[in-house]
């Protein structure tokens, strides 16, 4: 068997377009055409297995079963495939998944890849220079992937916890015509094999793919193990296949946690089954609903690509469309000063001394979390923007006291973190209620067999109060990694400039309007992707409490976004963030560096997958360097 590694802290400088970057890379300055008949191989347990193979007569439609392993013919494996590349998971995909299935499926589609460039680097070389090879002298071959992986791919039922936080740590190394990557488990290979996607380039005279910086070396992994995004399918409809469009784009910059908020005031797309009115009453329309296959479609594409797809049911704020449905459990609904009692129009949430709504949200959740743990750990109860004014039209209530609100908060959040743990996930809250009602919330340091990991999303100095509390934190606050900041409000000022009777609440009304020109949302200005590059979670926090920092995560509401916008707005940005998150904090200094790799991978993104993005730099700075200032 080959020796193992352990990735330690260290630094050098890095000369290739790798991102994110690597720990610790070395480059020489030979070519390496891909061989169109590459082999690969995978080495595990002590036993070698082939996983492709040229010469079978199956070419690049499937990858070979593994000797021992309880595979399904190659026929199927080409089918289960494909349902991968569908917006819905077909009942033979969801039994027969397995570590096993991934890997060769990340294996063949690495190859694929390498062989199918369209992505010729013109941009990133000056003007009428040569950087290309010489198409018609002798050539050397890549001919062999070797994947050395200390235990074999399960080829049992997927099980996520196992395989999500496995160890993400590998190693590349390209020589004499035959590139091995070294990992210890299924998510670091998968990782491996997206960074040897990125050393190959198209050459202009079609003539096959090449590399042109042989030997090469790689030791990677990464800085937090929780590298997110987040994304709001509620307040505009966003759809399962833009989903997976920014799965596959994640998955190549190595980001493995999508949290989307499903549900809101706005509309309830998730069907829930036991519940049918939600989504049939509360979704924008019909065919906006997110049926439950969709969701297992778009969780198990996620785990296929090492991306970990969990949902957020924000409660009880947030919550005004299950009214739609179920009028008597939502207190505050839709009320006219909306900006009294919500964050945002339309207003409305569940009440919370309610024995109809302890029976809902239990319904709710033993439906959702069964069905959304297999291809998860986690679940995101929410917990944001509780208005304390809703709760003096709540009958069951009658008081914005906190002192009164307090513990019936404290036991709404008990049963849904109760029912999150019961079905084996790891739940997830917003800031607020640790830090603003100071909730008693399941923390590493009293209990070691459940963990509420706290995301802060306001600024840093609440990630420090978090630590201090002795809770994980996901950092990502709205001044820097929020992606829907500087377009400008959503809100219009009120068409006469005075508000009418009722607004604020209980008056004659003819208040100015609070809308102003420029018309500015409340967290500009745009964040572009140096600004989220430079952004430093770790400001000010000790040493002592860094161990408890679990990863970020860069958010994108949807107030002013939705599927014709979604990659342009997510995109080159989201990448900026996932360096921050795999290699550690970026600084001023290493702009140069990350433009013109950051500039490169956009480039291969719009032409070797149809990416929508803006771009990095205009072309002369790519080509001629020294746009500094």
């Amino acid at each position: 068997m080959h020796p193992y590694f352990f990735l330690a802290p260290f630094c050098i400088p890095v000369v290739s377009a790798i991102w994110p970057q690597p720990a610790r890379i070395s480059t020489g300055d030979k070519v390496l055409w891909l061989d169109p008949a590459i082999k690969a191989t995978l080495r595990c347990d002590g036993e070698e297995f082939v996983v492709y193979d040229h010469y079978h007569g199956l070419g690049d439609t499937s990858l070979l079963g593994l000797a021992n392993y309880a595979f399904q013919s190659a026929q199927t494996l080409f089918a289960q495939f494909h349902a991968f590349d569908k917006d819905t998971s077909s009942e033979e995909t969801k039994h027969t998944l397995t570590e096993a299935l991934i890997a060769q499926n990340a294996v063949q589609e690495t190859l694929r890849s390498m062989r199918d460039t369209r992505f010729v680097p013109w941009k990133l070389h000056s003007r009428h220079s040569t950087f290309e090879p010489d198409a018609t002298a002798p050539r050397h071959y890549l001919s062999s992937l070797q994947i050395q992986q200390r235990h074999c791919p399960s080829t049992r039922g997927f099980e996520s916890k196992p395989y999500f936080t496995g160890d993400e740590s590998y190693q590349i190394i390209i020589d004499n015509g035959t590139a091995t990557i070294r990992s210890n488990d299924t998510i670091g290979t998968l990782w491996g094999l997206q960074t040897l996607k990125q050393l190959f380039y198209a050459h202009s005279s079609r003539s096959g793919s090449y590399m042109a910086n042989a030997p090469f070396s790689v030791i990677d992994g990464p800085r937090w193990r929780y590298r997110g995004l987040s994304v709001d399918i509620a307040r505009n409809p966003i759809q399962p296949q833009d989903l997976r469009r920014t799965i596959d784009a994640m998955a190549r910059t190595k980001m493995n946690r999508l949290h989307i908020h499903a549900t809101d005031s706005q509309s309830w797309p998730l069907e829930i089954p036991s519940l049918p009115d939600l989504a049939r009453k509360g979704a924008y329309q019909p065919h906006l609903v997110w049926t439950t296959s969709s969701l297992e479609g778009i969780q198990l594409y996620g785990a296929s690509k090492g991306v970990s797809v969990f949902v957020e049911i924000d409660m009880p704020g947030h919550t005004a469309s299950v009214a739609h449905a179920y009028p008597e459990l939502v207190a505050a609904y839709n009320q006219l000063d909306w900006s009294t009692f919500a964050a945002e129009p339309l207003s409305g949430q569940l009440k919370l001394n309610s024995s109809k709504v302890s029976a809902f949200v239990t319904d709710l959740l033993n439906d959702i979390l069964p069905r959304t743990s297999r291809y998860t750990s986690l679940y995101h109860i929410g917990g944001d923007e509780v208005n304390r004014a809703a709760y003096l039209l709540d009958e069951t209530v009658n008081s914005d006291d906190p002192e009164v609100l307090q513990p019936l908060l404290q036991s709404f959040i008990d049963t849904v973190v109760g029912l999150a743990v019961q079905h084996s996930l790891q739940p997830v809250v917003w800031e607020e209620m640790l830090l603003d009602w100071n909730l008693t919330l399941p923390s590493a340091t009293v209990d070691g067999s459940v963990d509420t990991l706290i995301q802060v999303w306001r600024n840093s100095e609440r990630i420090e109060e978090v630590l201090k509390k002795g809770h994980r934190a996901i950092f990502g606050d709205y001044h820097h990694w929020y992606l829907d900041c500087g377009f400008g409000g959503f809100l219009n000022p009120y068409p006469s400039g005075k508000s009418p009777h009722g607004v604020p609440y209980n008056t004659s009304g003819g208040y100015p309007t609070r809308l102003k020109k420029p018309y500015l949302d409340y967290c500009s200005p745009f964040h572009n992707w140096r600004q989220i590059y430079t952004y430093n979670p770790l400001e000010n926090i000790t040493a002592d409490l860094l161990a408890n920092i679990e990863g970020g995560e860069v958010l994108m509401w949807s107030e002013q976004t939705d599927l014709v916008d979604l990659d342009f707005k997510l995109w080159p940005r989201v990448a900026a963030a996932a360096e921050v998150l795999w290699t550690g904090v970026r600084n001023e200094t290493m702009l140069e560096d990350a433009s013109r790799r950051l500039g490169e991978w956009r480039e291969r993104e719009v032409t070797d997958f149809d990416m929508g993005m803006s771009p990095v730099q205009m072309t002369w700075c790519l080509m001629e360097g020294g746009c500094n200032l």
